[in-house]
């Protein structure tokens, strides 16, 4: 009897046996051997002759019916519970992997069958109409059933938890830098037990981190990361994690005014519906009051507003900022606004090369990681990083030491036309100048500005690429008035608060409706739902673009539906790539690999005529676009790792590989800003005694972050020896592949 085999046997009866007390630490290590391939797990023949009877099924396995009146038990873990979308991950297929080595192992027999099976389900597919498979018939829905199953008037009932607590709601409302966040900071740290809910994972790291630096013992929740400290009694999470199902005292939710975005905005709801807090702080302006009241009435939440006002002025400057005489113009603590990466690297690439003065760049692509280095070399006085070039990411979620914000452009591209900021925009924005006591504080407070060719819209138009020879100046507004006109304009209200279907009403819907897809499902909850008039459904365009684009694979409901909320970028064909290769393998073969992951192409012009300088500065910003990619294609597999540990264990690989592309990212930012500045003290002598001084500063710190990416470069290479020693029988005397420094 070969060893694969005597193991088989050892685990069936040891399930059986332990079926009625359950070994966590026991399966885990099941699982574990299962998804490297150091053994083989049972065949379908093996557990249907051994398991005749569905009262042998350990009591965490599920039986279902499929097809072929039989597919694999799909396993039941407490982790699944907490997900977003816990109905599907209650049943995830427990399957070990199918790689050419275990092929090798399996008898003629075994691997003609398997050659059976795969026939068999290709004309299964074909003659399948839709992806979707439940274990409830499908039946004609009458227009009663209907109506019902679209009635959402009442979505207050959906949590019923917060619905049996008298719950008080607490609601901060002022302007940027007015203090409101931190006076429902202060309550949540004296409270025994708390949430905070944060609208972006780079701002729950820093409330993690500000809480245990305090004493307050805090755990950080996102949808990538899980990190426990012992005796936690306090949650820092972003805002689509908070549990609904778990009890505290206090809860704050920063930024409830986006409770009305048009995407996101149903996760501000389900946290300000749902959390079963007896207190519930919101953080946001004025523009969401009436709205919160409309909401509160419904549930019958007790309401109480604070007022705050900025604690520090803002000042519009008298004279816009001339780009000609940049050289007399630029300060130290200025912060350039642009609204996309192309125009954040010109701007930093044209101030370095005329300045001998390093920029940091902020904007949305850049990981949470690089956003925070940037925002600690921006912040530090001694860095030698003087400068900020940022988009509108720096409206929320980071603390910066800026003196005057200077707006380059007044116009930004949104997705679907270009148009004018409006005045939310430009008030939280313009409201990052002269942070409350920072440096520039006691300096006469913030300045806000325009560039010398900062541009007022004139109408709009819908072609990203041809609008801007369109746009003109509007006749006698200047970019100066347009923005003191703006952050004097009165505060809109906001009228609808966003809500989502849940999967179950989706299931519901598939069951119910004859031929009914993920898409229909979601189509027709998205538009046809009946809610009430302070309430709108979510504009679910890439969900439905996702759930499309992979119904060709003939997935589950319940795992289509997971696949298709993820974090994929639809726009990004590296990232629709990874997704699809993720799926290829779990449906076929139980297991997914960070291996999976294509590699990005480095597109910059290798032919460009520009002088060399140029081009050097054209290749790193074509790296760091390809390290921006990597690092999302990690990032979305730890998101399904967090969700589905059996199907994507690579779970601690993958997260070194995240670490490690992130330092790589801050290298490439140093080395840009290094080369540029190396320039500008070539061409102008005089400011070459200016940097003797700062320069030590500058190597010790880039010096530092080279230590950091070597110490990322041995974790990683860590990471693939062990997965190495586990996938590989010990007999066996194979070196793995490290990764070359030069990454």
């Amino acid at each position: 009897m070969s060893a694969s085999s005597s193991f088989s046997s050892v685990v069936r009866k040891r399930f059986l046996q332990k079926s009625s007390s359950f070994s966590s630490s026991f399966l885990t290590r099941i699982l574990a051997c299962g998804s490297v391939n150091c053994v083989r797990a049972p065949s379908f023949k093996e557990i249907r002759t051994t398991t005749t009877t569905a009262t042998t099924i350990p009591s965490f396995f599920v039986q279902r019916k499929s097809e072929n009146n039989w597919c694999r038990p799909r396993l039941v873990t407490i982790e699944n519970f907490n997900s977003p979308s816990s109905s599907s991950a209650f049943r995830r297929s427990y399957a070990s992997s199918s790689t050419e080595t275990m092929t090798s192992r399996t008898s003629p027999n075994e691997s003609a069958q398997k050659q059976n099976n795969k026939e068999k389900k290709k004309k299964n597919k074909k003659k399948k109409k839709s992806s979707l498979t439940t274990t409830t018939s499908k039946t004609k829905v009458t227009p009663e059933e209907l109506k019902t199953l679209m009635d959402m008037k009442k979505p207050g009932k959906w949590y019923p938890l917060a619905r049996t607590m008298q719950r008080e709601i607490i609601l901060h409302v002022g302007p940027t830098n007015s203090g409101k966040t931190h006076a429902a900071m202060e309550r949540l740290k004296r409270a025994s037990s708390g949430v905070y809910c944060s609208p972006l994972r780079l701002l729950a790291w820093e409330i993690s981190e500000s809480l245990n630096k305090f004493g307050t013992k805090c755990d950080l929740v996102t949808g990538q990361e899980l990190k426990r400290v012992e005796n936690a009694e306090h949650i820092a999470c972003t805002v689509e994690m908070v549990d609904v199902n778990k009890v505290v005292d206090c809860a704050v939710i920063d930024e409830i005014h986006l409770i009305g975005d048009d995407f996101r905005g149903y996760a501000f709801t389900r946290a300000l519906l749902g959390t079963p807090a007896l207190e519930v702080h919101l953080c946001g302006d004025t523009s969401c009051v009436e709205l919160i009241e409309k909401i509160c009435k419904d549930t019958g939440d007790k309401l109480r507003i604070r007022n705050y006002e900025r604690l520090s002025p803002l000042n519009v400057a008298e004279e816009h900022f001339s780009k000609k005489r940049l050289e007399q113009n630029i300060e130290k603590g200025d912060c350039f606004v642009a609204f996309s990466r192309k125009a954040v690297y010109a701007l930093k690439s044209e101030i370095e090369r005329r300045v001998p003065l390093r920029a940091c760049v902020i904007y949305g692509g850049l990981p949470p990681e690089a956003r925070s280095r940037q925002a600690e070399l921006f912040n530090k006085p001694d860095s030698g990083y003087d400068l900020l070039i940022a988009s509108d990411a720096i409206g929320m979620g980071l603390n910066l030491n800026i003196r005057r914000i200077i707006f380059n452009e007044l116009t930004k591209f949104d997705g679907v036309e270009i148009r004018q900021l409006t005045s939310p925009e430009v008030k939280q924005i313009a409201g990052r100048a002269g942070r409350y006591k920072m440096s520039y504080y006691d300096k006469g407070g913030g300045v806000v500005t325009t560039t010398d060719d900062g541009m007022v819209l004139h109408g709009s138009r819908k072609d990203g690429d041809n609008a801007k020879n369109d746009i003109v100046k509007s006749s006698g507004v200047s970019g100066l008035q347009f923005i003191q006109n703006q952050l004097n304009a009165p505060v809109e209200a906001l009228k609808t608060a966003g809500l989502a279907p849940t999967f179950e009403q989706i299931l519901e819907y598939c069951s119910k409706v004859e031929g009914a897809t993920l898409e229909d499902a979601m189509k027709a909850l998205s538009s046809d739902a009946i809610v009430p008039k302070y309430y709108k459904m979510r504009k679910s365009d890439e969900v439905i673009r996702l759930a499309k684009y992979l119904e060709i694979l003939g997935m589950e409901i319940e795992d289509h539906y997971t696949f298709s909320v993820s974090p994929t970028s639809v726009d990004c064909l590296h990232s629709m790539k990874t997704l699809m290769n993720f799926a290829k393998a779990f449906l076929n073969e139980g297991h997914v690999s960070v291996k999976l992951i294509p590699k990005s192409v480095n597109k910059h012009d290798r032919k460009s005529r520009a002088d060399a300088q140029t081009r050097m500065n054209q290749r790193s910003v074509g790296i760091l676009a390809t390290l921006e990619e990597q690092h999302r294609a990690y990032d979305l597999y730890l998101w399904f790792a967090r969700r589905m540990s059996a199907q994507f264990p690579e779970y601690s690989l993958a997260e070194a590989l995240r670490v490690m592309c992130a330092h790589s990212i801050d290298a490439e930012l140093q080395k840009l800003s290094t080369s540029a500045t190396i320039e500008s003290n070539s061409r102008k002598k005089k400011s070459e005694k200016k940097e003797e001084g700062s320069s030590k500063p500058v190597k010790q710190i880039e010096e530092l972050d080279r230590k950091i990416l070597r110490s990322a470069i041995n974790r990683v290479n860590e990471e693939r020896k062990n997965l190495s020693l586990l996938s590989k029988p010990a007999t066996t005397k194979k070196t793995t592949t490290t990764i070359s420094r030069q990454h």
